[in-house]
């Protein structure tokens, strides 16, 4: 059965006001470890703010995060969805538009927030995009895209799920959950690291 992002979305997403200052911004995303900031007047999204963006903006143009205000930096073509959007014409859209955040918007409401993360989870997802040509994609959403698939060079080639040694000796076939596992550290799996290194290390 095809499936709709508002089984996916994460439905309590922090917000910012657009008059609010970068360093309060930048604050409140550490405080919640988050990457983005929806922005919204009311509860309507009219923008969103990443990190990159903080980035870019602030400290490559050396404004003042304490004068600088969220309106004047973030990204104001938002790019919305609704929850009853299709995951894979949700991961199309976002791949065509270049983005890794999607907010979800209901009558004009921000209702919800999807990842390309969360996305790439989807077997429908891994089967769509397999036939999407690589060329232009950028390298932040290919760091994103890379453990599901190989790179070709032209083409994003799946590539064959990875299973966590644990859940193979309980006789399970459940596809690795990167980082909503307990044993996921940074960006690998601790005990697929520690498998690799006993590997070479033994003489």
């Amino acid at each position: 059965m095809a499936m709709n992002v508002d089984e996916v979305m994460v439905k309590d997403v922090v917000t910012v006001m657009a008059d609010a200052s970068i360093r309060a911004a930048a604050e409140l995303m550490n405080h919640c470890e988050i990457g983005c900031l929806v922005v919204v007047n009311g509860k309507k999204p009219i923008g969103i703010l990443t990190e990159r963006d903080m980035l870019k903006k602030i400290i490559v143009e050396a404004r003042e995060p304490h004068k600088t205000r969220v309106i004047d930096i973030m990204s104001k073509s938002l790019i919305t969805a609704t929850p009853n959007t299709n995951v894979g014409k949700a991961a199309k859209l976002m791949f065509e538009q270049k983005i890794k955040k999607l907010p979800i918007v209901e009558n004009e409401q921000l209702v919800g927030l999807v990842t390309l993360s969360d996305l790439m989870r989807s077997e429908e997802i891994i089967d769509l995009l397999h036939s999407i040509p690589i060329n232009g994609a950028p390298k932040r959403m290919i760091k994103v895209l890379s453990p599901y698939f190989a790179d070709s060079g032209s083409r994003f080639v799946k590539r064959r799920k990875r299973k966590c040694p644990i859940i193979r000796m309980n006789g399970d076939t459940i596809g690795c959950q990167m980082e909503k596992c307990m044993w996921w550290l940074g960006d690998e799996c601790a005990i697929t690291k520690l498998t690799r290194k006993m590997t070479y290390d033994i003489p």
